[in-house]
Protein backbone atom coordinates (compact mmCIF):
# COMPACT_ATOMS: atom_id res chain seq x y z
CA UNK A 1 0.00 0.00 0.00
CA UNK A 2 1.51 3.32 -1.09
CA UNK A 3 1.79 5.80 2.16
CA UNK A 4 0.18 8.85 1.56
CA UNK A 5 1.87 12.14 1.84
CA UNK A 6 0.25 15.25 3.43
CA UNK A 7 1.32 18.96 2.26
CA UNK A 8 2.47 20.44 5.78
CA UNK A 9 -0.32 22.87 7.53
CA UNK A 10 1.70 25.75 6.92
CA UNK A 11 4.64 26.06 4.02
CA UNK A 12 7.21 28.38 4.42
CA UNK A 13 10.50 28.87 2.34
CA UNK A 14 13.44 30.51 3.21
CA UNK A 15 15.00 32.39 0.46
CA UNK A 16 17.95 34.81 0.13
CA UNK A 17 19.25 37.71 -1.97
CA UNK A 18 22.20 35.93 -2.60
CA UNK A 19 24.31 33.26 -1.99
CA UNK A 20 26.18 32.97 1.74
CA UNK A 21 23.38 35.34 3.50
CA UNK A 22 22.91 32.65 6.31
CA UNK A 23 19.98 30.91 4.47
CA UNK A 24 20.96 27.37 6.22
CA UNK A 25 21.50 29.17 9.22
CA UNK A 26 18.21 30.84 9.79
CA UNK A 27 16.18 27.83 8.95
CA UNK A 28 17.93 25.65 11.08
CA UNK A 29 17.01 28.23 13.74
CA UNK A 30 13.80 28.98 12.67
CA UNK A 31 13.17 24.50 13.40
CA UNK A 32 14.57 25.25 16.48
CA UNK A 33 12.59 27.91 17.94
CA UNK A 34 9.19 26.17 16.51
CA UNK A 35 9.78 22.90 17.94
CA UNK A 36 10.95 24.65 21.33
CA UNK A 37 6.87 25.94 21.16
CA UNK A 38 6.16 21.73 20.39
CA UNK A 39 5.42 22.35 17.00
CA UNK A 40 6.38 19.67 14.07
CA UNK A 41 8.67 20.60 11.50
CA UNK A 42 10.02 18.78 8.55
CA UNK A 43 13.08 20.48 6.70
CA UNK A 44 13.51 20.45 2.68
CA UNK A 45 16.06 21.41 0.52
CA UNK A 46 15.70 20.61 -3.36
CA UNK A 47 18.93 20.76 -4.41
CA UNK A 48 22.42 21.47 -2.91
CA UNK A 49 25.35 21.65 -4.29
CA UNK A 50 28.91 22.43 -2.43
CA UNK A 51 32.79 21.84 -2.32
CA UNK A 52 33.95 18.23 -2.66
CA UNK A 53 35.64 18.48 0.63
CA UNK A 54 32.83 19.60 2.36
CA UNK A 55 31.90 16.72 5.20
CA UNK A 56 28.67 18.71 6.47
CA UNK A 57 26.36 20.18 3.94
CA UNK A 58 22.97 21.90 4.15
CA UNK A 59 21.15 19.09 4.25
CA UNK A 60 22.86 17.93 7.15
CA UNK A 61 22.44 21.43 9.17
CA UNK A 62 18.79 20.75 8.69
CA UNK A 63 18.63 17.09 9.41
CA UNK A 64 20.17 17.81 12.62
CA UNK A 65 17.79 20.42 13.24
CA UNK A 66 14.98 18.34 12.75
CA UNK A 67 15.72 15.29 13.91
CA UNK A 68 15.63 13.60 10.16
CA UNK A 69 18.58 12.31 7.88
CA UNK A 70 20.02 14.17 5.43
CA UNK A 71 18.92 12.07 2.59
CA UNK A 72 15.26 12.86 3.18
CA UNK A 73 15.95 16.54 3.13
CA UNK A 74 17.56 16.51 0.14
CA UNK A 75 17.80 13.16 -2.03
CA UNK A 76 20.81 11.87 -2.74
CA UNK A 77 20.50 12.34 -6.62
CA UNK A 78 20.23 15.49 -5.97
CA UNK A 79 23.65 16.45 -4.08
CA UNK A 80 26.42 18.19 -6.35
CA UNK A 81 29.91 18.06 -5.12
CA UNK A 82 30.88 21.10 -7.44
CA UNK A 83 30.46 24.69 -6.19
CA UNK A 84 27.98 26.12 -8.69
CA UNK A 85 24.37 26.47 -9.44
CA UNK A 86 22.59 23.10 -9.43
CA UNK A 87 21.96 22.99 -12.68
CA UNK A 88 25.68 24.55 -13.51
CA UNK A 89 26.94 21.86 -11.62
CA UNK A 90 24.96 18.79 -12.78
CA UNK A 91 25.96 19.84 -16.39
CA UNK A 92 29.92 19.63 -14.82
CA UNK A 93 29.05 16.66 -13.58
CA UNK A 94 27.83 14.93 -16.10
CA UNK A 95 24.57 14.61 -14.70
CA UNK A 96 21.08 14.48 -16.09
CA UNK A 97 19.21 17.66 -16.13
CA UNK A 98 17.57 19.13 -13.24
CA UNK A 99 13.61 19.48 -14.15
CA UNK A 100 11.66 21.94 -12.01
CA UNK A 101 8.46 19.69 -12.04
CA UNK A 102 11.07 16.25 -10.93
CA UNK A 103 11.83 19.01 -7.74
CA UNK A 104 8.56 20.00 -7.20
CA UNK A 105 7.23 15.86 -7.30
CA UNK A 106 9.75 15.10 -4.76
CA UNK A 107 9.12 17.68 -2.13
CA UNK A 108 5.43 16.45 -2.45
CA UNK A 109 5.84 12.69 -2.06
CA UNK A 110 8.57 13.42 0.71
CA UNK A 111 6.11 14.99 3.33
CA UNK A 112 5.69 13.27 6.11
CA UNK A 113 2.60 10.90 6.34
CA UNK A 114 1.17 13.05 8.66
CA UNK A 115 1.29 16.66 8.14
CA UNK A 116 3.81 18.34 9.89
CA UNK A 117 2.57 21.78 11.55
CA UNK A 118 5.50 23.57 9.71
CA UNK A 119 7.17 22.82 6.14
CA UNK A 120 10.30 24.42 5.08
CA UNK A 121 11.86 24.55 2.38
CA UNK A 122 15.33 25.91 2.05
CA UNK A 123 16.22 27.25 -1.64
CA UNK A 124 19.97 27.36 -3.31
CA UNK A 125 21.31 30.75 -3.80
CA UNK A 126 19.45 33.96 -3.78
CA UNK A 127 15.71 34.26 -5.37
CA UNK A 128 16.67 34.39 -9.60
CA UNK A 129 19.26 31.82 -9.27
CA UNK A 130 18.92 28.95 -11.07
CA UNK A 131 17.35 25.74 -9.28
CA UNK A 132 16.54 23.69 -12.80
CA UNK A 133 17.21 24.03 -16.12
CA UNK A 134 14.04 25.23 -16.53
CA UNK A 135 13.14 27.62 -13.66
CA UNK A 136 14.73 29.18 -11.31
CA UNK A 137 13.96 30.06 -7.35
CA UNK A 138 11.02 32.76 -7.78
CA UNK A 139 9.40 29.92 -10.28
CA UNK A 140 9.77 26.92 -7.84
CA UNK A 141 8.28 29.29 -5.08
CA UNK A 142 5.72 29.97 -7.65
CA UNK A 143 4.57 26.77 -7.77
CA UNK A 144 4.87 25.72 -4.19
CA UNK A 145 2.35 28.50 -3.52
CA UNK A 146 4.03 28.97 0.36
CA UNK A 147 2.11 30.41 3.18
CA UNK A 148 5.64 32.52 3.46
CA UNK A 149 8.51 33.42 2.43
CA UNK A 150 10.98 34.45 4.82
CA UNK A 151 13.52 36.10 2.37
CA UNK A 152 17.03 36.59 4.39
CA UNK A 153 19.34 39.11 3.76
CA UNK A 154 22.70 40.79 4.65
CA UNK A 155 22.60 43.54 7.31
CA UNK A 156 25.14 45.53 5.44
CA UNK A 157 26.36 47.46 2.48
CA UNK A 158 23.96 46.58 -0.63
CA UNK A 159 21.36 45.22 1.01
CA UNK A 160 18.55 47.94 0.28
CA UNK A 161 19.73 47.33 -3.40
CA UNK A 162 19.55 43.34 -3.28
CA UNK A 163 16.09 43.50 -0.96
CA UNK A 164 14.24 45.55 -3.93
CA UNK A 165 15.18 43.34 -6.44
CA UNK A 166 14.49 40.13 -4.55
CA UNK A 167 10.95 41.59 -2.82
CA UNK A 168 10.11 42.99 -6.53
CA UNK A 169 10.38 39.16 -7.98
CA UNK A 170 8.56 38.17 -4.91
CA UNK A 171 5.66 40.31 -5.81
CA UNK A 172 2.42 38.61 -4.96
CA UNK A 173 3.67 35.87 -1.60
CA UNK A 174 3.25 36.62 1.48
CA UNK A 175 7.50 37.83 2.37
CA UNK A 176 8.68 38.65 6.05
CA UNK A 177 12.45 39.89 5.46
CA UNK A 178 14.97 38.72 8.01
CA UNK A 179 18.37 41.09 8.31
CA UNK A 180 20.72 38.23 9.45
CA UNK A 181 23.72 38.80 11.73
CA UNK A 182 22.24 42.94 12.27
CA UNK A 183 24.32 44.50 14.87
CA UNK A 184 22.35 47.17 16.90
CA UNK A 185 25.73 49.11 17.17
CA UNK A 186 26.34 48.75 13.67
CA UNK A 187 25.35 52.53 12.27
CA UNK A 188 25.00 50.74 8.92
CA UNK A 189 23.07 48.28 10.36
CA UNK A 190 20.68 50.41 11.96
CA UNK A 191 20.05 52.97 9.24
CA UNK A 192 19.46 49.82 6.46
CA UNK A 193 16.78 49.11 8.37
CA UNK A 194 15.10 52.23 9.25
CA UNK A 195 15.78 53.52 5.39
CA UNK A 196 13.84 50.22 4.79
CA UNK A 197 11.44 50.81 6.87
CA UNK A 198 10.66 54.66 5.65
CA UNK A 199 11.07 54.79 2.36
CA UNK A 200 10.36 51.15 1.15
CA UNK A 201 7.52 50.04 4.22
CA UNK A 202 9.30 46.68 5.18
CA UNK A 203 9.77 46.44 8.80
CA UNK A 204 12.45 44.22 8.71
CA UNK A 205 12.93 41.56 11.42
CA UNK A 206 16.10 41.39 13.08
CA UNK A 207 16.06 38.08 15.17
CA UNK A 208 14.80 34.13 14.31
CA UNK A 209 12.66 34.01 17.53
CA UNK A 210 10.73 37.22 16.49
CA UNK A 211 10.18 35.06 13.02
CA UNK A 212 9.48 31.54 14.96
CA UNK A 213 6.98 33.28 17.56
CA UNK A 214 4.62 34.54 14.40
CA UNK A 215 4.77 31.53 12.67
CA UNK A 216 3.35 29.74 16.17
CA UNK A 217 0.64 32.35 16.27
CA UNK A 218 -0.97 31.63 13.12
CA UNK A 219 -0.91 27.97 13.01
CA UNK A 220 -4.26 26.63 13.20
CA UNK A 221 -5.34 25.75 16.79
CA UNK A 222 -8.38 22.90 17.53
CA UNK A 223 -10.96 22.78 20.14
CA UNK A 224 -9.60 20.43 22.75
CA UNK A 225 -12.79 19.50 23.67
CA UNK A 226 -14.04 18.16 20.46
CA UNK A 227 -11.35 18.13 17.89
CA UNK A 228 -12.68 21.02 15.70
CA UNK A 229 -11.05 23.51 13.98
CA UNK A 230 -11.50 26.69 16.97
CA UNK A 231 -12.94 28.73 13.97
CA UNK A 232 -15.51 25.86 13.19
CA UNK A 233 -16.21 24.89 16.83
CA UNK A 234 -19.31 26.96 18.70
CA UNK A 235 -17.81 26.62 22.05
CA UNK A 236 -18.79 24.69 25.26
CA UNK A 237 -17.29 21.38 24.29
CA UNK A 238 -16.17 20.82 27.69
CA UNK A 239 -16.14 22.59 31.34
CA UNK A 240 -13.09 23.97 33.19
CA UNK A 241 -12.76 20.86 34.95
CA UNK A 242 -13.07 18.15 32.68
CA UNK A 243 -9.88 17.30 31.16
CA UNK A 244 -8.75 17.93 27.19
CA UNK A 245 -9.60 15.09 24.80
CA UNK A 246 -7.98 16.38 22.12
CA UNK A 247 -4.59 18.45 20.74
CA UNK A 248 -4.74 21.93 20.61
CA UNK A 249 -2.22 21.67 18.06
CA UNK A 250 -3.40 19.51 15.38
CA UNK A 251 -6.91 18.05 16.99
CA UNK A 252 -5.92 14.57 17.01
CA UNK A 253 -7.44 12.71 20.63
CA UNK A 254 -5.50 12.58 23.12
CA UNK A 255 -4.16 10.10 26.02
CA UNK A 256 -5.54 11.46 28.94
CA UNK A 257 -4.02 9.86 32.51
CA UNK A 258 -4.91 10.84 36.08
CA UNK A 259 -1.91 11.50 37.83
CA UNK A 260 -1.66 12.57 42.14
CA UNK A 261 -1.04 16.38 40.76
CA UNK A 262 -3.94 16.28 38.69
CA UNK A 263 -3.75 15.58 35.02
CA UNK A 264 -1.51 14.39 31.89
CA UNK A 265 -2.53 15.05 28.47
CA UNK A 266 -0.59 13.63 25.42
CA UNK A 267 -0.65 13.90 21.84
CA UNK A 268 1.44 11.24 19.86
CA UNK A 269 2.95 14.06 17.32
CA UNK A 270 2.72 17.15 19.85
CA UNK A 271 4.44 15.08 22.71
CA UNK A 272 2.76 16.36 26.32
CA UNK A 273 0.41 19.48 26.64
CA UNK A 274 2.14 22.57 28.85
CA UNK A 275 -0.11 23.85 31.65
CA UNK A 276 -1.33 26.41 29.52
CA UNK A 277 -2.68 24.30 26.96
CA UNK A 278 -4.75 21.78 29.78
CA UNK A 279 -6.61 24.44 30.65
CA UNK A 280 -7.71 26.90 27.82
CA UNK A 281 -10.54 25.30 25.78
CA UNK A 282 -9.53 26.76 22.48
CA UNK A 283 -12.88 26.50 21.41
Amino acid sequence: MTRAHHRPRRLVVVAGTGTEVGKTWVAAALIDGLRGHNVTVAARKPAQSFAPEDRRTDAHVLASATGDVAERVCPRHRWYPTPMAPPMAADALGRDPIRLQDLLDEISASWPGRAPDVGIVELAGGVRSPLAHDGDGRDLIARLEPDLVVLVADAGLGTINSLRQSTDDLAGHATLVLLNRHDPFDELHVRNRAWLSEHDGIEAAVDVASVSDLLVSVLPAFCTGCGRSAAECPGGCRSELDPPRHCPRCGRRLVVTIVPTGVSARCRDHGPLGSEERLVDRG
